[in-house]
């Protein structure tokens, strides 16, 4: 099935505009809904309903498939509207949209099935390769565990990558190891198995249970190489005319949980400048609105949260215009997700400085700030936002002594 013509750039601005009204709508209904989404460890169900009906999900969704085939940029402005106010429902989404960006990297037989039943299609997606595959005449036989299965609790379909096992001759006297072959595997969410495991500190409502693999059989075409996907050429991305499916696979995955790492800090930087303007201290009875600490406090988590939007705002056209022309060059993966960790970092950190000044009060189970500074610090322990390795890759790359091995 061939691609329409591409949108026209002012057609793309007006499609982004409308979505982003639309989700600005939702925002309220969300941020009424997180405690009980917290207390629950899930996205409410209305909210799912609630975001499906305005047709956000499927923002990276070819055309072909009925969805609205804009690219990452759009996506984080959608988000950033989307749930400033509860930073766990909206990772769990923005994660949502770049998986339905990433199910239209595998085959296309994949894709066709994957979206039979609509344009989008909500599953958790696990990167790290932890179950292992056995090769059988037309595909593959799974078994293993994965953590981290963000978005589980209204999953249709899932993917998980996993190492296959495979007789490969020995290297040579001084030749290095060879590396495992890793593949994704992807399939309907009634072949894995969910393993209620999801109790934390922060960002419960993400629902990132362990799902189990026992024996599952895998057919060929559900099957994708992720070394391609890394530099912008997985081969199912190329069925289709937009350069948004040559984006570079870790930058796109980074940048989309990023976004709601960015919504929250401007979320809560906006809450804690309302509260300030009507909280009265419990010992003096005054306002704390001429309170210079305060101020300075709620001045510098300001200027972060806008200085981590516009940045994010770069990143992602950084990314684009990375797609236009694949293979994307490893120092550009690598210093896009440096500079992720630097904004993740700059967001916790404003979120942290305004929840140390928000007094007692501010850490009320109903209060907004002590939700995100829990969300937010967790959130950044992310292995992609931590900012030791990332700043020595990028660091490395800069003075041109690449590690052997790049995760980028």
């Amino acid at each position: 099935m061939a691609d329409t013509l591409a949108a026209s750039p002012h057609d793309t601005e007006k499609l982004t505009d409308s979505l982003v009204e639309k989700a600005r709508r939702i925002a309220p209904a969300i941020a009424a809904r997180a405690a009980d989404a917290e207390r629950n460890r899930k996205v409410a169900d209305e909210t799912i309903q609630d975001v499906a009906d305005a047709g956000l999900l499927e923002i990276m969704v070819p055309r072909r498939y009925g969805g609205h085939e804009l690219g990452i940029s759009s996506m984080v402005k959608v988000v950033k509207a989307l749930s400033p106010l509860d930073m766990s429902t909206g990772w769990t989404l923005a994660f949502y949209m770049v998986h339905n960006w990433m199910w239209c990297l595998m085959p296309e037989q994949a894709q066709q099935e994957i979206f039979a039943n609509g344009p989008s299609c909500r599953g958790p997606i696990m990167v790290a390769p932890t179950v292992r595959a056995v090769a059988e005449p037309g595909g593959f036989r799974i078994n293993g565990r994965a953590k981290w299965g963000t978005g589980s609790a209204h999953a249709q379909w899932c993917m998980v990558s996993g190492i296959v096992d495979e007789d490969l001759p020995a290297p040579a006297e001084g030749e290095p190891p060879r590396p495992p072959t890793v593949h994704m595997f992807a399939m309907p969410w009634q072949d894995a198995k969910l393993e209620d495991t999801w109790y934390t500190s922060g960002m419960a409502a993400t629902s990132s249970h362990d799902v189990v693999f026992d024996n599952v059989f895998i057919p060929a075409h559900r099957v994708m190489d992720a070394t391609p996907a890394r530099t912008g050429e997985a081969e199912g991305g190329k069925i289709h005319n937009s350069s948004i499916y040559s984006s570079a696979f870790t930058p796109m995955l980074a940048v989309s949980a990023l976004s709601a790492m960015v919504a929250g800090t401007l979320g809560v930087s906006a809450h804690a400048v309302e509260r300030a303007q009507t909280f009265l201290s419990t010992y003096s009875g005054k306002s704390s609105v001429d309170n210079p600490a305060l101020q300075i406090r709620l001045a510098k988590a300001d200027l972060a949260a806008q200085t981590a939007s516009t940045m994010i705002d770069t990143l992602a056209a950084e990314i684009e215009a990375d797609a236009l022309a694949p293979p994307v060059p490893i120092e550009r993966r690598a210093r896009q997700r440096a500079m992720s960790s630097f904004i993740a970092s700059m967001c916790r950190d404003a979120v942290t400085l305004l929840a140390q000044g928000a007094g007692a009060s501010g850490h009320m189970s109903d209060s907004p700030i002590q939700r995100a500074f829990r969300d937010i610090n967790m959130a950044s322990c992310h292995v992609v936002f931590d900012q030791d390795p990332t700043m020595e890759l990028h660091g490395k790359m800069l003075v041109g002594r690449p590690p052997p091995v790049i995760l980028a």
